[in-house]
């Protein structure tokens, strides 16, 4: 049997849109003499839809598009994802067309999801659809793969010939491998080939990478799709063989970012991208991503120095943006600044302490909102995944912005990214990247004023809230305990802040955004 494997980057409530993606999806299934396209889940209304669903104009979309394709009357059958709606509810499921009859099987497992589908969806029963004389399996999601009483579908999984999954499944560091190696184990055990087929692109903080596979009744990888690219390739499940599995690496965040933020302004309908460049390591990678994401020309970085920006930092945004071939320019804040402590430090002798220093950091946060306002430009924000979950961030300052471009990203990993930038040629300058992290909100700061050195800091973060390692869990792995502690009180004393920053492109397992939900006041420690 020959199948296409549509792997496509709907826009979420562009039903006509997704409609016209998938006609010529269908039209190239149809030249390759394909039996069966497979597209992935809701890949007529875009995913996650959340209360989109509810929109009295969305269904009766959807449902015209599946008209649509009905009546054509297709030589090849077509397997899709869509919203099934019922006087009792909504249904997400997946639709075959095949010789002008519709048939139709409705997701059934509902397992851990961040995403909640099971607020606005049904669930359906253990269905298989008939097909070419092939008895196949309908999952939809990834639920089969994060079953944990696969044993209950035992006697459904011998029954039928071939297992496909649609599914949506958002990206994050480790999770292809997991599924990769999940689908083998269920293949192998139960002697079904599965054809996997995944959405790819950015939806807002979620992104979607692709890599649609096959595994043979023994367990092998014997196809895989490209990664964060649109791909819709047809195979012959016959005549398969043994693929290698493509390892997650840095380019594999780079590309990913990328991607969301490409398809951020893209789905939005937004061009243009402004960005605060301090100098340092963050706003120089955000920088190299929104170039790569939306050309040099749609892209304006802004300096904003201070009475404590060092001319080495000011020099390294501009060489910066001269290697990106970026739009550049210098906005002083100092006048700005002085006119601030005049009026909120009236006495001979004003203080300067932490007030002052986020002072600052909020001007700049007023200047690129004014650019944006005025000239059409998005603000992206610089913060990284460190910062936020310390709280090592300015409120309405430097978290200014519509998209935290590398907030689930830790400072370590910003590093490994810059050097991956730079693998062929130095586009981010030598000195911002060796020269010590500093806010330059006073004289002579350093982050490791405020903050264990990130070597010892993000060890410890990845333990406390990605690992939800205890204190003394932490401390056993060698880290002192004065420090542990420290940060730990750092991170729960800032849940204020992270509940007010930008939207944050997902790149790793847990997102402190999302799903490590916490109260906004209670006992620390």
């Amino acid at each position: 049997m020959k199948i296409t494997i549509a792997q496509i980057n709907p826009t979420i409530g562009d039903v006509e849109k997704n409609f016209d993606k998938i006609e010529l999806a269908i039209e190239k299934g149809i030249k390759d003499n394909s039996d069966l396209i497979v597209f992935p889940e809701m890949s007529i209304l875009g995913f996650p839809p959340f209360d989109l669903l509810n929109r009295k104009n969305i269904k009766e979309k959807i449902e015209n598009s599946i008209e649509k394709i009905l009546r054509k009357n297709y030589p090849i059958g077509i397997l899709i994802g869509s919203p099934y709606y019922t006087s009792h509810g909504i249904y997400n499921s997946a639709y075959l067309f095949y010789k002008n009859t519709l048939s139709r099987v409705d997701k059934f497992l509902f397992a851990k999801d961040p995403l909640l589908q099971n607020l606005y969806f049904q669930c359906g029963n253990p269905e298989f659809i008939e097909f070419n004389n092939h008895k196949i399996g309908i999952f939809i999601g990834d639920d089969l793969l994060q079953c944990d009483n696969i044993v209950s579908l035992k006697e459904y999984l011998y029954q039928v010939d071939l297992i496909i999954m649609l599914s949506s499944s958002f990206y994050y560091l480790g999770k292809r491998k997991e599924k990769i190696e999940k689908a083998k184990n269920i293949a192998k055990n139960f002697n079904k080939k599965i054809i996997y087929v995944n959405q790819v692109g950015g939806n807002g903080e979620l992104i979607f990478e692709g890599g649609s596979f096959i595994i043979s009744e023994k367990g092998d990888l014997i196809f895989e799709s490209k990664i964060f690219e649109e791909d819709i390739t047809t195979i012959n499940l016959e005549n398969l063989s043994l693929n290698s599995y493509k390892e997650e690496d840095i380019s594999f965040i780079y590309n990913g970012l990328v991607l969301g933020v490409r398809d951020y302004f893209r789905k939005s309908g937004f061009e243009k991208a402004v960005i605060g460049l301090s100098g340092g390591i963050d706003s120089a990678v955000v920088a190299c991503i929104a170039k790569e994401a939306l050309r040099e020309e749609k892209v304006l970085g802004v300096s904003m120095p201070s009475i404590y920006t060092s001319k080495e930092s000011i020099e390294d945004a501009k060489e910066l943006s001269k290697n990106l071939n970026i739009n550049f320019r210098i906005v002083s804040i100092k006048d700005i600044f002085y006119s601030y402590l005049k009026e909120l430090n009236p006495s001979p002798s004003p203080i300067m302490d932490i007030a002052e220093e986020n002072l600052q950091s909020r001007i700049r946060g007023n200047l690129l909102m004014f650019i944006s306002n005025r000239e059409n430009y998005i603000v992206l924000a610089t913060g990284n995944r460190s910062e936020a979950l310390t709280g090592y961030c300015t409120l309405y300052g430097d978290t200014a912005g519509s998209l935290e471009v590398i907030g689930d990203i830790y400072k370590t990993t910003v590093y490994k990214l810059a050097e991956y930038i730079n693998k062929e040629s130095e586009i981010i300058p030598k000195n911002i990247i060796m020269k010590a992290p500093s806010a330059e909100l006073r004289p002579n700061q350093k982050d490791e004023d405020s903050l264990p050195p990130y070597t010892i800091l993000d060890p410890i973060l990845t333990a406390y809230v990605d690992e939800n390692k205890s204190e003394e869990e932490i401390i056993n792995l060698g880290f002192p305990k004065d420090i542990v502690r420290s940060v730990i009180e750092k991170v729960e004393k800032s849940e204020y802040k992270r509940r007010q920053i930008p939207p944050v492109l997902r790149i790793r397992s847990k997102n402190p955004l999302r799903e490590r939900i916490l109260p906004l006041v209670y006992k620390i420690i």
